[in-house]
């Protein structure tokens, strides 16, 4: 643990403006995964990044995966839904499926911001993964799988009203005995109401994967429930890294939509605005892959969470910071004397900042005796590691 030598004697909870993650555990910070993020700023989908094609599925009958649904312009990933001039075996329809190639996304936080098409399909945001061997059993058949939905929605004739209302989320634990037979899903879900339907707004979609137990999901930046996963199989039921989805399909359960509706273009399209995934690193370690993106996340703060009361009783404190940086910085943390029209630093400390949205905690040691007849102030300054210039700058008046 760095020793500093501060004095400060207020509490300061400033809010970051800019849409974040949830505030990180303490001694880490949130930083980019380039691999399931994308701002969809170009003229087509990335293919180092995405499938325009679901590996290993076609799609729910009667409507297909098809790469022509997919088209990449204004800023916006669009998935337009539409009808075949004549049916291909038991698909009369394609919507289209967009799927990360790396298989990687573990724990972490994931979000996207997309507005539904106005017709009997979905539009959606979830994770997977493929079959492995259940190895917690003797018998050697035994195989499961993970699905994480973070948003399922209909924004048109939906079934169940829910659907074009609000945020629907699932986890499965797709588990197949090993005597073979069907598919069994062991499920708990999660949903809230949005302030708006689906397809009249763009929304907010995410899920804290905190580990293998437990997921918290979000709607529009605001936490609505937790899900601890069932244990009915496996003790840790969502232990494996998955790949992400962004897909159009049709279900069983809802009535699919009519040929006019499909080649209605003003109905017809799923609008997927961004798609961002965080993991947590600790704080004071580098992480490079998220350093290599440009992109301007963040605004820029750093602000004191938490500041110890009774200064005068004690030399020693533990500070706790929290900082967003679209770059490493570093924190220039000074106590600033003042005496009349005169002004001196008579402490200074700095510690690393590096890119993201961390959370960090600093040993404080107060190395000079306040004067009662002189006032100081507090002043935190996050420093570009490049530039050198300051990227923010707070200041608190310090009472004796």
């Amino acid at each position: 643990m760095k020793k500093l030598i501060v004095w400060c004697c207020l509490m300061a909870i400033v809010e970051i403006s800019q849409a974040l993650p949830p505030l990180p555990p303490l001694g880490y910070r949130w930083v980019l995964q380039p691999e399931f993020s994308d701002e969809f700023d170009g003229d087509k989908l990335d293919s180092d990044k995405w499938y325009d094609y679901y590996p290993g599925w076609q799609g729910r009958p009667p409507a297909r995966f098809e790469p022509r649904a997919l088209s990449v312009s204004d800023g916006y990933l669009l998935i337009q839904n539409g009808a075949f001039k004549k049916p291909v075996r038991d698909y009369s329809m394609y919507g289209g499926a967009v799927v990360s190639k790396s298989s990687e996304a573990h724990f972490g936080y994931y979000e996207c911001r997309f507005k539904a098409s106005k017709i009997g399909m979905s539009t959606t945001f979830w994770l997977s993964n493929d079959k492995e061997p259940f190895e917690e059993t003797d018998c050697p058949g035994d195989s499961y799988s993970q699905e994480l939905d973070i948003q399922e929605c209909v924004g048109g004739n939906a079934s169940f009203p829910k659907f074009e209302e609000g945020m629907n989320s699932n986890t499965h634990y797709r588990y197949v005995k090993c005597e073979g037979g069907r598919e069994n899903f062991i499920s708990k879900g999660a949903g809230t109401k949005l302030s708006s339907e689906v397809t009249e707004d763009f929304h907010t979609y995410a899920a804290w994967w905190r580990d293998a137990e437990e997921v918290y999901f979000y709607a529009d930046d605001e936490f609505f429930q937790s899900v601890r996963f069932s244990k009915d199989i496996s003790q840790q039921p969502f232990d494996r890294p998955m790949h992400v989805n962004m897909v159009t399909e049709t279900y069983d359960w809802q009535p699919a939509p009519s040929v006019d509706e499909l080649q209605d273009k003003s109905i017809n399209t799923s609008y997927y605005d961004w798609i961002r995934a965080y993991k947590l690193v600790p704080v004071d370690q580098r992480d490079m892959a998220s350093e290599s993106v440009e992109l301007d996340l963040y605004d820029n703060k750093i602000y004191l969470q938490q500041v110890p009361k009774g200064i005068f009783q004690s030399r020693n404190f533990s500070l706790e910071y929290v900082f967003s940086s679209n770059e490493n910085a570093k924190v220039l943390c000074k106590i600033v004397e003042r005496e009349k029209k005169e002004t001196k630093t008579v402490q200074s400390s700095e510690w690393s900042a590096y890119a993201g949205f961390g959370r960090g905690q600093v040993e404080l040691e107060l190395n000079f005796n306040p004067a009662l007849t002189k006032t100081y102030q507090l002043e935190l300054d996050l420093v570009s590691e490049d530039s050198g210039e300051v990227l923010k700058r707070v200041s608190y008046d310090l009472s004796n």
